[in-house]
């Protein structure tokens, strides 16, 4: 039997409530917004390339996996297992 441990999100990631397990783009960045902060911040801030963020948040990379896929986990859209 394997136990699967829970990785932690790296901090100032944005969490989906407990209710809706994911979020969509308009609603990332709606509580980017409620924050005071931008994509560009919020993808400085954790090391991703801006661009990549915008894709993803905007739908235009699927996200299904690598760096795209890693993205939509910090940022909600997707959830890890």
């Amino acid at each position: 039997m394997t136990i699967k441990t829970p990785v932690a999100p790296k901090a100032g990631a944005i969490r989906a409530t407990e209710k809706k397990t994911v979020l969509s783009g308009d609603e990332v960045k709606t509580r980017l917004r409620e924050r005071g902060e931008t994509l560009k911040s919020w993808s400085t801030k954790h090391g991703f390339p801006y661009q990549t963020v915008s894709d993803v948040v905007r739908g235009k990379s699927r996200a299904s996996y690598g760096l795209g896929h890693r993205i939509a986990i910090a940022l909600g859209m997707k959830r890890t297992a």
